[in-house]
């Protein structure tokens, strides 16, 4: 009796998973449709206006600063007009580059997706489009991060300091 007691308590929560298995609610993927490129909207936004998608955080958290960020923190970091127009350049020349590598990644995973879409993806293909893919995101990344280092150089170490301090990196005193 005990025995049927305690199954009787314990079988619900445990039944609760197993029935949730079972049930059918939909995929978050659904809304994109089969046969579609097959990256959330905010993904192909980012990749087509070069967005850093954090890319750069291994710079931006070890004193490197964005581009993008200097320049909204210009008043405060005491900008020259020169450093201005130097910052400016780095993240044009950035921008440019990035945009180009992210249309090339939009229609890589586009590609990728038309070999399954074909119904005949081989294993070598799938290897060889998704090493290429790779390599692409790891350029867009070199991209942002070259930003960075050039970024760092047309900033006093006083600057970079600041920056630091105003985006929450490190506390004063």
């Amino acid at each position: 009796m005990r025995f049927s007691i305690l199954a009787l308590t314990l079988l619900p929560p445990l039944a609760a998973p197993l029935a949730a298995q079972h049930e059918h609610p939909g995929s978050p993927y659904a809304a994109l449709g089969t046969g579609a490129l097959p990256l959330l909207p905010e993904e192909i936004e980012q990749l087509r206006s070069g967005d850093g998608m954090g890319l750069a955080l291994p710079a931006e958290l070890n004193h490197f600063p964005g581009p993008k960020h200097v320049l909204e923190l210009g008043a405060e970091l005491a900008l020259t007009a020169e450093q201005r127009g130097r910052v400016d350049e780095i993240r044009i020349a950035m921008l440019e580059q990035a945009i180009a590598k992210g249309e090339e990644i939009i229609a890589a995973v586009g590609h990728l997706a038309g070999s399954f879409r074909s119904g005949e993806p081989t294993a070598d293909a799938v290897a060889r489009i998704t090493a290429h893919i790779g390599a692409l995101r790891g350029e867009l990344q070199a991209i942002h991060l070259r930003a960075h280092v050039a970024t760092r150089a047309a900033l006093t170490e006083a600057q970079v300091a600041e920056y630091d301090r105003l985006r929450g990196y490190v506390t004063s005193g």
